[in-house]
Order: structure tokens, then C-alpha cells, then sequence
């Protein structure tokens, strides 16, 4: 059908299969590979296939919105492999709404909107702002006029600090920003000057560039539109380029850990 594409590296389904499991993706985006998906979902739908399983990935848009939920609502879960807010002709209400009713039909969803609403938002790190694991003065600008309050008063301090956007993967709309050398002039009763030149390196591919803070705050607009638009503000952590550890969880079992490490001279994991 039109919501789904050709993949001759998908294998072929079982004869008799245990139940449905569609895989939900969104035309375009840059988490996507040369065959238009992303780089995990043809090993996601094979390794079902392999346990038994019909599962194949289908694109949701809003024009193909009955198609989509015919094929979730006929199975019997659902893989949301989905960056909220970044699709053209997408309305991420209006996907969220199609899950939200198919978890109640008693489809499993993996994950439902309302766990992503709870586990997935950046904010979660000024919620923990003052536990040990913690950064306190971590802040979370939700609009404009808050980011503009905030944010030329933190560049301040003179600490090199990150900016992330709340939607988005691999280091997308996530910078490091510090001050341009010789911009602490520019610094006055606790805050810079708008047109303090910044030095900026965005995660996603350390490209580096310069904007002065309002020209920089007017472009991170776009991570503010929209349901679910935030930025959080805190200080940069140097050990980032030793990687994290990610702890899978079923529940409350961990059962998996995962040391992921940036490629050299790289600060996204």
C-alpha cells in the first residue's frame, strides 16, 4: 500500500504468525538512511520475523490517517520508532490521539504517548536538578520570553553551557555554547548584552559557528513551537567525550546496560 515501501532486505513474513506487530515511521526527517528508513528498523521487523511474528514498518502522515489506523488497530502492538514534531504533514495531536485509542482497543503500544509525555521530556533533568546525579542550576525555558529572561543571564557566569531542544535525536538542535574570547566585556549587572558573540557547536555533527545571543536566541524559536516545545539550559559536562551508560529497563528490571562512547573529537553519543 501507499503507507508502505518496498524492502527487498526485509524477510519474508511467517506462514502462520503469531499476531501483528506494525512498525509506525514519518516520511523524511534526518534520522533516516538511504532507503528512507531509520537505521534500526529493518533489524527491529526481521528480528520479530524471526520469533514468529508479521511485522513490517508503515509511514504515518495525516493525509493517510485512516490507512495508518487500519493497520494499528488490526494489530496486536505497535513500535513508535516517531521524533515528535518533526515531520512535514504530520500533526503529532493527531497521531498521539490514534495511539492513545489504540492502547485503549487493548493494542500494546511500545511506547504509548502518555509513557513518552512522562519519560521522554528534557525537563526531566531540571526535576533532578538537586539530587547527586544533578546540576543545579539547570533551567527550562518553555517559551520565548522565558529564554530571553534566562538565558543571557546563565551565558554570564562565563561557564560553557548547553542548550537542547526537547525533540530530536543524535545531537539534533543540541549546542554547546560559551563566549566568544574577549566577550566577557560585554558582560554587565549579572548578564550579556544581546549582541555578545557567541562561539556554537551543535551536537549533531560539531559543525562550529557564531551568532551574537539575540541572533542566536531568535533562531531557537523553532525548538519553541509546537506541542511539546522546550529548551533546558545547563552547565556543559567535559567528561562527555568518556560516553554514557544507558540502562534498559522492562519495568523495574534493568536488563541491559550499554556503554555508548562519541566518535572521536564528537560530544553526541
Amino acid at each position: 500500500t501507499a503507507i508502505m515501501s518496498s524492502l527487498p532486505q526485509l524477510k519474508p513474513q511467517p506462514a502462520n504468525p503469531k499476531g501483528k506487530i506494525t512498525l509506525i515511521e514519518c516520511r523524511g526527517g534526518s534520522d533516516k538512511k538511504a532507503d528512507g528508513h531509520r537505521g534500526d528498523t529493518i533489524p527491529i521487523c526481521n528480528a520479530l520475523i524471526e520469533q514468529g511474528w508479521a511485522c513490517a514498518p508503515i509511514y504515518y502522515s495525516d493525509v493517510e490517517y485512516k490507512a495508518v489506523e487500519r493497520e494499528v488497530m488490526s494489530s496486536k502492538g505497535y513500535i513508535l520508532r516517531v521524533n515528535p514534531g518533526k515531520y512535514e504533514g504530520v500533526t503529532q495531536s493527531k497521531l498521539d490521539g490514534l495511539l492513545m485509542e489504540a492502547v485503549k482497543r487493548g493494542v500494546k503500544g511500545m511506547s504509548s504517548p502518555l509513557s513518552i509525555r512522562k519519560m521522554g521530556a528534557k525537563d526531566a533533568l531540571v526535576k533532578i536538578n538537586n539530587l547527586r546525579c544533578g546540576i543545579p542550576d539547570t533551567a527550562a525555558y518553555y517559551d520565548m520570553k522565558e529564554l530571553k529572561a534566562g538565558f543571557p543571564k546563565t551565558m554570564a557566569t562565563g561557564d560553557v553551557r548547553v542548550l537542547k531542544q526537547n525533540r530530536g535525536s543524535q545531537g539534533e538542535g543540541i549546542w554547546v555554547c560559551s563566549l566568544k574570547k574577549g566577550e566577557e566585556r560585554k558582560i554587565s549587572n549579572g548578564t550579556c548584552s544581546l549582541d555578545t558573540v557567541l562561539k556554537l557547536q551543535e551536537a549533531v555533527d560539531n559543525h562550529v559557528e557564531e551568532k551574537t545571543i539575540g541572533e542566536f536566541m531568535n533562531f531557537c524559536k523553532i525548538y519553541l513551537d509546537g506541542a511539546g516545545g522546550q529548551l533546558v539550559d545547563q552547565k556543559f559536562l567535559p567528561r562527555i567525550v568518556e560516553g554514557e551508560v544507558r540502562v534498559f529497563m522492562i519495568g523495574d528490571t534493568p536488563i541491559e546496560l550499554i556503554h555508548k562512547k562519541p566518535a572521536e573529537g564528537g560530544i553526541s553519543a
